[in-house]
């Protein structure tokens, strides 16, 4: 009974802490690792055409060595470790970082973006292009069209990438088409994924009502409403705007599956 009650818990956990990780990154800079396979590289630069995203593709060599390169939206530009150690690759730097691991291939302890330039960090361990793109678009919160259009162009149905049919509306079934019973498939996949480091909110100082001045006065413009929660509207950032300008490799040898 004890153990029944610890796996509940621990499946509630993953979820919540699932829930809260799978958020709109429209408006949010995103690092993106992937290891250097065709198909995974292609799933990130797929998706740093349509978000802010840094994507960075790495390959690990013998002894330790690590090669890596970014993105920039035409060529793959070399970047060193001291470099990313310190974070100096970048113009804008990422709220958060998804680096996804080859299953039982884990990155080496200092490819986990350091906190001082990067707040979370989440790792996916599989480079299965159905779970990677079920994952990856709950992580960037991906509408119908984007579902549809992954699902395309990786030969896959949505139901089969989003089981959960996240963002599918009853207009996006066909006729006749039931409700989905039952998320197995989903519910498995988040066996692949873990929040490494999740930022906490800084408390306010102080007492709430002291900190809101008595005689404050609200702007009297009508086009301006002091209370709305209304997000900005969304950044499309090119790769380079994000990257720095580092020198190319021109050298560097071609993606492979491995």
């Amino acid at each position: 009974m004890k153990n029944r009650l610890s796996y509940m818990l621990g499946v509630a956990l993953v979820v919540m802490v699932s829930a809260q990780s799978f958020a709109s990154r429209k408006d949010e800079v995103t690092l993106l690792m992937v290891p250097r396979e065709d198909r995974v590289q292609q799933v990130g630069m797929d998706i740093a055409n349509r978000y802010p995203t840094l994507l960075v593709s790495y390959k690990l060599g013998a002894n330790g060595a690590v090669s890596l390169h970014g993105w920039s939206g035409s060529q793959w530009l070399t970047i060193s470790e001291q470099d990313f150690k310190e974070g100096k690759f970048f113009r804008t730097g990422p709220n958060s970082a998804l680096v996804v691991e080859k299953a039982g291939v884990p990155v080496p302890e200092w490819l986990v973006p350091a906190d001082e330039w990067c707040a979370e960090v989440y790792k996916i361990t599989t480079t299965d292009t159905r779970v990677l793109l079920h994952l990856v678009g709950q992580y960037y919160d991906f509408k119908f069209k984007e579902w549809e259009w992954f699902a395309r162009r990786y030969g896959k149905t949505v139901d089969h990438i989003n089981p959960e049919g996240l963002n599918v509306a009853w207009y996006h079934k066909r006729l006749g088409e039931n409700v989905k019973k039952g998320n197995a498939s989903g519910s498995a996949d988040l066996q692949y994924w873990e929040a490494l480091r999740i930022a906490v909110p800084a408390e306010p100082e102080g007492d709430l009502e002291e900190s809101i001045h008595p005689e404050m006065e609200i702007p009297n413009d009508p086009e301006v409403d002091p209370f709305s929660n209304d997000a900005p509207a969304a950044v499309v950032m090119g790769a380079g705007d994000v990257i720095a300008e580092v020198e190319f490799d021109e050298a560097m040898p071609p993606s492979s599956e491995e």
